[in-house]
């Protein structure tokens, strides 16, 4: 803990700070004065936090704390681990919850800073569903979403163009090394020149022709790479006609036997089918899936809950499912059988939603099913575009067969052949083996006659001394290659070094001087240095003694000083708490000694006192208001539902109407229509 609160009062009195702490003061701060640091701290982090808390409510400066504490995804270090625990700590100022905070922020102030600039663009903005429903807002949403979408990316282009930076002397030492590069290529230019012209008799023709003969190499090279694009772009031509051709053989066949009104039939059924499924399949899915995602998102907000909140939870759902189910069995109690006379049109209607849904999502399947019959066909016919079409036709066929048949014939006689080669085979591999038997045997007897000569192993030695042979003859090859190599290199440094001499012939004609006076100069010069060392050993040998005591005499001074400022810092805060009691004091003895007028100050207990009276005031009149919202919640609950059914119904209305204005207008233009059309008598 000391470690940390050292680190906290070293970042707290340098830049961009500048407080004046040690750690006895900043240990013994106020809770609100400590607060105020934290506000501080957060100030730097996001300037839009910049404030004096005095002017704020504890509650808000609680909440706006938290809010960016958790987009700064600060984890707290509580003891019982409960967000609760630290937020109350928060309120109070208690140091155990403000001091690690402080610890964290000024450890990652830099990240910090770029997390909260990015959370300002990329924190979204939460809007309820129902209000998605309208298209202008669902737009709007899209719009901002695709924005953040793009800030992201332009985000990431710039920090990668920053760390992709290079420093000057990278640059620099590069464009000495390619310099230097470019020297070397000069040199070796100029060498290669002088080569040609000391060796070829027309220089220039020469370099033209191979100029030339460059040129032409490129253009073939080019007119071979336009060859094999355009060979591919025919390939792909046909095949792409082969496919138009059969596509239009397809819908050929397809459309044979139909008529006009057939084909608009069916494009009004499908039409019927897509208007269905765009209009009340998908945005029932849509909202299904939203409202899935809102529930999950507000559980993945919400803390982890423990095994008494999902009791709780569960005895909540069950009560209300009971709730539900009274409510059910009171309305069917009240109902007449002859009352609603619409419940068998409303059973009906639910019958053949359900038949359209279900019908809907057959007719999905069955078009992901068409569509990757066709993807597997199309595959099909691209793998069949590269064969011969020829073979199809009957001309194509029988000479198919004759092909068939000829390479039949010549397949037997290959085999034939083939028999022949490995019967052949066989019989050199039986000879190969009566020859390697032979040898051996041979190797055996000659191994036998050297043992009785004396002379055993003469002819593996013989063969060994034959192969070193062979092997020395390359070696010398080698050699004379090597050795001639080195001649003319040897002749190249020699002539190269003749050259440097011509050179710097006049430069060590000048050096000669400068080199005695440098000996000169330097025989001084250490003489001097000999004289100097003495002298610094003999200063040094006086000056110790005085050097420890001095260390000493600054050790005790230091240690005096930091004890002062111990007390001083002790006085301070006794001398502040005595100010505070005496305060107190003469607060609690004020109402008998001040005189008649005068305003009477509070007093903390009576402050907290008066607080303490407030807040349970307005408790109990919370609790007043959450027993009447309870009391009212189902006849509010019931008359939403009669509202909402209102609404449905005068919506319905609504459109009907319109559908009967927008057919009247149709009549009543075409009658107008049919007045134009006809003929009159004219008098």
């Amino acid at each position: 803990m000391s470690q940390e609160i050292k680190f906290i009062v070293e970042q707290l009195n340098g830049e961009p700070f500048r407080k004046k702490y040690n750690m006895i003061s900043f240990s013994s701060l106020e809770p609100l004065t400590l607060l105020q640091v934290l506000n501080d701290v957060l100030a730097e982090i996001d300037s839009r936090h910049t404030m004096d808390l005095r002017d704020e409510a504890p509650e808000d400066t609680a909440v706006r704390m938290l809010a960016f504490l958790r987009v700064l995804k600060y984890k707290p270090r509580t003891d019982q681990g409960s967000l609760n625990t630290f937020r109350l700590g928060l309120v109070q100022g208690d140091k155990s919850v403000i001091h690690p905070a402080i610890h964290w922020l000024l450890q990652k102030l830099p990240d910090l800073k770029k997390r909260a600039y990015l959370a300002r663009f990329l924190v979204k903005v939460e809007v309820p569903i129902e209000f998605l429903q309208d298209d202008g807002v669902q737009a709007s949403f899209t719009m901002y979403e695709e924005l953040l979408e793009e800030f992201k990316e332009s985000h990431k282009e710039v920090e990668k163009l920053k760390s992709a930076g290079r420093s000057a002397g990278d640059v620099r030492n590069d464009v000495a090394q390619m310099e230097d590069e470019r020297r070397q290529i000069k040199a070796r230019i100029a060498r290669q020149r002088k080569k040609v012209q000391d060796n070829v008799p027309n220089p220039e023709a020469a370099v033209a022709s191979a100029r030339g003969y460059r040129k032409e190499q490129e253009r073939e090279k080019e007119l071979a790479e336009q060859k094999v694009d355009q060979k591919n772009q025919l390939l792909h031509i046909d095949q792409k006609l082969n496919r138009m051709r059969q596509q239009l053989r397809d819908l050929q066949q397809s459309n044979m036997g139909s008529t006009a009104e057939g084909l608009i039939k069916q494009l009004e059924e499908e039409n019927v089918a897509m208007a269905f499924t765009v209009k009340e399949k998908l945005p029932k899915e849509l909202a299904s899936q939203r409202q899935l995602r809102d529930i999950l998102k507000r559980v993945a907000d919400e803390p982890a809950p423990s095994e008494e909140d999902l009791e709780a939870l569960e005895t909540k759902v069950q009560k209300t499912n009971e709730a539900c189910q009274k409510l059910y069995e009171l309305r069917m109690e009240k109902q007449k059988p002859g009352d609603d006379k619409l419940s068998l049109y409303r059973q009906q209607a639910a019958v053949v939603g359900r038949k359209k849904a279900t019908a809907a999502s057959v007719l999905g399947e069955r078009r992901e099913e068409v569509s990757a019959l066709e993807a597997e066909l199309q595959e099909k016919r691209g793998r069949f575009d590269g064969l011969d079409k020829s073979v199809l036709e009957p001309d194509g066929m029988e000479a198919l067969l004759r092909r068939v048949k000829q390479d039949h014939d010549l397949m037997r006689t290959k085999k034939r052949e083939l028999e022949a080669v490995q019967a052949e085979n066989g019989v050199k591999e039986r000879t190969l083996d009566l020859v390697i038997e032979q040898e051996q045997e041979l190797k055996e007897q000659l191994q036998e006659w050297e043992e009785e000569h004396g002379v055993s192993g003469f002819m593996d030695t013989q063969a060994k001394m034959e192969k070193v042979a062979s092997k020395k003859t390359k070696i010398d090859e080698k050699k004379e290659k090597m050795l001639g190599d080195m001649s003319a290199l040897v002749l190249e440094m020699n002539k190269f070094a003749t050259d440097k001499k011509a050179v710097l012939g006049p430069l060590l004609a000048e050096m000669r001087p400068l080199r005695q006076k440098f000996t000169e100069l330097q025989t001084r010069r250490q003489s001097a240095k000999t004289i100097y060392d003495k002298e610094k050993a003999g200063l040094n040998s006086k000056l110790a003694p005085e050097e420890q005591e001095m260390r000493s005499l600054w050790h005790g001074l230091v240690q005096h000083k930091n004890r002062v400022d111990t007390l001083e810092a002790s006085v301070t805060s006794m001398t502040q708490q005595l100010s505070r009691a005496q305060q107190e004091l003469k607060l609690y003895t004020a109402g008998v000694h001040e005189p008649q007028g005068e305003e009477k100050k509070t007093t903390f207990r009576e402050f907290h006192q008066k607080t303490m009276r407030d807040l349970e005031a307005d408790s109990k009149e919370l609790k007043q208001q959450q027993k009447g919202v309870r009391n009212d919640h189902e006849s509010n609950v019931m008359q939403m539902g009669l509202w909402k059914d209102l609404h449905a119904l005068m919506t319905a209305k609504k459109e009907s109407f319109k559908k009967h204005e927008e057919e009247r207008q149709q009549q009543v233009a075409q009658e107008q229509k049919m007045l134009e059309n006809e003929d009159r008598l004219v008098i």
